[in-house]
C-alpha cells in the first residue's frame, strides 16, 4: 500500500511539473503564475489533501484546500490589480493542477482519466497563440454552424430513442395486413430504423467537417482535413469519405480530400487487428500479410495525392471563404435514405437465404460498413467455414465496401474526386488480393 501511494505522490509531481514547465515556457506576463517548482508544489499541495482525506484527518484536509484557496484568490486579487490584467487561466490551471494531485490519491476517478484531464490540460494551454488565429475572423455565420453543431450533437442526439423499430411496430400496418390474411412470419421482427443511430452517422458526418475546419485553421486546410480525416477513419470512414466528397463540390483540392479520404480508410484497416485479434487471433496471424498490404499501399496512395501540387488561385480562395461550415441535408440524405435501405435489404438477404447466401447477405452488408461481417468471420473462421474461405469473403467485403464509397462520392461529391478514389480503392484491392496467392 505505501509502494502505491508513493508511486501516486510521484506522478502528481511529474504532472505538476509538467504543467509548471509549459507554463515557464509560455512567456507568461508579469502577473503569471511560477513554473515547475510552484506547480509541482501545487500538484502536491493536492496529493497531501488526498491522503489526509483518506486518512479521517478531515479536518487537516479541509485546512490545507482552505489555504490553497485563500493564497490563490489572495494572488489573483494583488496580482490583477498591479498589472491590470483580469484572465484567469493560469489561476484555473493551478485550480485544475491541485485536482490532479487529489484524485490521484483519492481513487474515485480512474488513472485513465486523470491522463486524459492532463493531457487536455496540456493541450489547452498550449494552444494560447492558436485559439487567437481561429478566434480573428469568425464570421457571424460561422459561429451559427458551430451553434447547430451543438445542438445536432449536444442536444438532439442524447434524447433520441436507442430502440430498433420493427414492421410490426409501425402504426396501423399490422391491423391492415391481418384483415388481408397476409402473413408477414420472419419479417415482422425486421428491424427498420434506429433513430439514435442514424442520427449518430448525421453527427459524425457533420462533425467531421466542424472539426476539419477547427484543425484547418490551426494547421491550414490540407492537413487540418487529413488528420481530422484519419482520426475519424476509427469510428467510421464511410462517414468521413461522404464528408470529403461533398466537400470536393466546393473546391479545387481535389487530390488532398481524396488523400485525406483514403487516410480515414487506412484508420479503418489498422482497426481490423483490433476487432479480429480477441476473438481469433490464428485467422488474424493468417491474413495479417494482406492487412498489411493494404496499409501500405493507402499511405503510398494517400502521400502522393497530399503531395500533389493545387492550383495556387485556390489558396486563396479557400482562406477568403467563410460561411456555413456544413451542410445537413446531404448528411440526413445518407443516412436517413441510403443507409436504412441498404440495412433493411441486407436483413432481408439473411432472412431469405440464411447461411446458404452468407457471402451474398456479407457483400450486400459491407455497403453499410465491414466491423459487422469482420466479427461475423472471426467467430466462424476455422468452425463453421475454413480460413480461406473466410479470407475470400473478406476480400470480397473489403473490395465491395470500397467501390461503394466510390458510387456514394459519384451520388454527393465531384466526380474528379470519385473517379480518383475508385482508382485507389481498385490499387488497394489488387495489392491486398495478392496473398490470396500464397494460402
Amino acid at each position: 500500500m505505501f509502494s502505491g501511494l508513493l508511486v501516486k505522490l510521484i506522478l502528481s509531481i511529474i504532472f505538476g511539473a509538467t504543467i509548471g514547465l509549459e507554463r515557464e515556457g509560455s512567456k507568461q506576463g508579469a502577473g503569471a503564475i511560477g513554473g515547475m517548482r510552484t506547480y509541482s508544489l501545487i500538484a502536491l499541495m493536492g496529493a497531501l489533501a488526498g491522503i489526509f482525506f483518506t486518512h479521517n484527518l478531515s479536518s487537516l484536509a479541509l485546512l490545507v484546500v482552505g489555504g490553497f484557496l485563500v493564497l490563490l484568490i489572495s494572488y489573483y486579487i494583488v496580482g490583477s490589480s498591479t498589472v491590470h490584467d483580469f484572465g484567469i487561466t493560469s489561476e484555473l490551471s493551478v485550480v485544475i493542477t491541485f485536482l490532479i494531485g487529489l484524485l490521484l490519491i483519492l481513487d474515485t476517478v480512474p488513472l485513465q482519466i486523470i491522463v486524459v484531464i492532463f493531457v487536455i490540460l496540456m493541450l489547452i494551454l498550449s494552444l494560447k497563440s492558436k485559439t487567437k488565429q481561429i478566434v480573428v475572423g469568425v464570421s457571424r455565420q460561422e459561429l451559427q454552424s458551430f451553434i447547430s453543431y451543438a445542438i445536432i450533437a449536444l442536444v438532439v442526439l442524447p434524447f433520441l430513442p436507442d430502440v430498433a423499430y420493427k414492421l410490426k411496430d409501425l402504426p396501423i400496418l399490422p391491423e391492415i395486413l391481418q384483415g388481408l390474411n397476409v402473413d408477414l412470419g420472419q419479417f415482422n421482427t425486421l428491424d427498420l430504423i434506429n433513430p439514435r443511430k442514424i442520427w449518430m452517422v448525421v453527427a459524425l458526418i457533420t462533425g467531421i467537417d466542424v472539426f476539419g475546419y477547427i484543425l484547418g485553421r490551426i494547421v491550414g486546410n490540407k492537413k487540418g482535413f487529413a488528420l481530422t480525416s484519419f482520426m475519424a477513419g476509427f469510428i467510421s470512414s464511410t462517414s468521413a469519405t461522404q464528408s470529403l466528397a461533398q466537400k470536393s463540390k466546393k473546391t479545387s483540392f481535389v487530390n488532398h480530400l481524396v488523400g485525406a479520404a483514403i487516410l480515414a480508410n487506412l484508420a479503418s484497416f489498422l482497426q481490423i487487428f483490433l476487432l479480429v485479434g480477441p476473438l481469433n487471433p490464428k485467422w488474424l496471424v493468417s491474413i495479417a500479410p494482406s492487412i498489411l498490404i493494404m496499409i501500405f499501399t493507402a499511405g503510398l496512395l494517400a502521400m502522393i495525392f497530399l503531395r500533389k501540387k493545387e492550383p495556387d488561385k485556390q489558396e486563396k480562395g479557400q482562406e477568403a471563404t467563410t460561411g456555413k461550415i456544413f451542410s445537413l441535408m446531404p448528411a440526413l440524405k445518407f443516412a436517413g435514405i441510403i443507409l436504412i435501405v441498404i440495412k433493411i435489404v441486407t436483413k432481408i438477404c439473411l432472412i431469405l437465404f440464411g447461411q446458404s447466401g452468407f457471402i451474398i447477405s456479407s457483400v450486400i452488408a459491407s455497403f453499410a460498413g465491414i466491423d459487422a461481417i469482420l466479427v461475423n468471420l472471426a467467430e466462424m473462421a476455422g468452425q463453421a467455414i475454413t480460413f480461406k474461405f473466410a479470407f475470400v469473403t473478406f476480400l470480397l467485403v473489403n473490395a465491395t465496401n470500397l467501390s461503394s464509397k466510390a458510387v456514394y462520392s459519384f451520388m454527393q461529391g465531384d466526380r474528379k474526386f470519385a473517379l480518383k478514389f475508385l482508382v485507389a480503392a481498385i490499387f488497394i484491392v489488387v495489392a491486398s488480393s495478392i496473398w490470396l496467392f500464397f494460402i
